[in-house]
C-alpha cells in the first residue's frame, strides 16, 4: 500500500540500461562520416546487450528463478557491472508487465533487441510458448506510433508465468547531441574543453549541453507521472529505459533532485549496464539501488 492508503499504480522497479559498446565507443572516427543516430552495435556490444537482458531478468520477481540463472550463465560475458545495494524485493508479486522505452538511435533498438531476444527465450522455456520472428521486436521497422506490443499468449497455459512487455521509442531520452558529423581531432579538444568548463554546462557547437539535456528530461519524467496515475490502465510492474549515459545521469540528477555539482562528480556508467531504482511503498518513493561510478 502506498502512504495514501490505497495500491500503489507506480512500477516496483524503474530501470535506466545504457547501450552496448558502438563502433563510436571502439573509434571515434567513425562519427566523421556516419550520423550520429546511425552508429551501430560492435559485437562486444551485443553480447553486452544479451547479457543486461539476463541481469534485468534476473531482478525481476518470476516463478522460476533457475531458468534466468541458466540464461544469465548462457550469456556470461566479461564486463563492468555495478554493485546492487539494499535490492530488497519490497514487492514480491510477480511481475508480468514491463514496458520498455528506447532512444530511438540505432544502438539502443539493438540493445533492446538483445534485451528482449532473452525474454522471448526465457517466455519459451516457462510457458511453451514459440514467439514467431514476424512477432518478435525488430528495431529496423517502425510500428505505429512507435509501439510494439507482446500480449499474454491464448495458448500459454495459465499457471505458468509469462512475461508481457511493450517497447515505445521516445526521441526525448536520446543521447546528448554533439552536433552533426564530428571530427575526431576537433572533438577531442572540445572534451578536454569541456572538463575545465564542466560537463553539466558546456554546450557543444551545433548541439546540447547537459543542461539541454535536462529540460528533455524532465519533459519525460512528467510524462512518466502521468501515465502513474491514470487509473484505467493496466498498472506497469516494471518500467525500462534504454538510453545512453549521460541522458541516464541526468535522468537521475532530476528524479533525486541532485545539485550540478553531484551530477559533477560522477561518470558515465558502463555500456550494457544497468541502474536500479525500486519502489519503497512505505514511503512512496524510489530509492537508488545502484552504487554509481565517480570520477578518482
Amino acid at each position: 500500500m502506498s502512504c495514501q492508503g490505497r495500491p500503489s499504480r507506480k512500477p516496483r522497479l524503474i530501470v535506466l540500461i545504457r547501450h552496448g559498446e558502438s563502433e563510436s565507443n571502439r573509434d571515434k572516427s567513425i562519427n566523421e562520416y556516419t550520423p550520429n543516430h546511425m552508429i551501430p552495435l560492435t559485437e562486444t556490444g551485443w553480447w553486452q546487450a544479451r547479457h543486461a537482458g539476463a541481469q534485468l531478468l534476473r531482478l525481476l520477481n518470476i516463478d522460476d528463478p533457475s531458468i534466468a540463472t541458466k540464461l544469465s550463465d548462457k550469456y556470461c560475458i566479461s564486463c563492468k557491472s555495478l554493485p546492487l545495494v539494499g535490492y530488497a524485493r519490497l514487492n514480491k508479486s510477480l511481475d508480468t508487465n514491463v514496458v520498455f522505452y528506447t532512444s530511438p538511435y540505432k544502438r539502443t533498438r539493438q540493445t533492446l533487441k538483445g534485451i528482449l531476444d532473452v525474454f522471448d527465450e526465457y517466455n519459451e522455456l516457462n510457458s511453451g510458448v514459440h514467439l514467431p520472428d514476424n512477432q518478435c521486436y525488430q528495431p529496423e521497422i517502425p510500428r505505429r506510433a512507435g509501439v510494439w506490443a507482446v500480449e499474454h499468449p491464448k495458448a500459454c497455459r495459465e499457471a505458468r508465468h509469462y512475461i508481457c512487455y511493450r517497447v515505445k521509442d521516445d526521441p526525448r531520452i536520446r543521447e546528448q547531441d554533439f552536433g552533426n558529423f564530428q571530427e575526431s581531432h576537433s572533438m577531442k579538444e572540445l572534451m578536454q574543453k569541456r572538463s575545465t568548463y564542466g560537463h553539466f554546462f558546456f554546450r557543444f557547437k551545433e548541439g546540447e549541453s547537459a543542461a539541454d539535456v535536462y529540460d528533455r528530461v524532465a519533459n519525460f519524467q512528467e510524462t512518466l507521472f502521468r501515465h502513474f496515475d491514470k487509473t484505467d490502465r493496466k498498472p506497469r510492474d516494471v518500467v525500462v529505459l534504454v538510453t545512453h549515459g549521460i541522458y541516464s545521469r541526468v535522468f537521475l540528477m532530476k528524479w533525486f533532485r541532485w545539485t550540478y555539482e553531484e551530477f559533477e562528480s560522477f561518470v558515465n556508467i558502463p555500456n550494457g549496464s544497468m541502474v536500479v531504482m525500486e519502489l519503497d511503498e512505505s514511503i512512496d518513493r524510489y530509492v537508488l539501488r545502484t552504487t554509481l561510478p565517480k570520477w578518482t
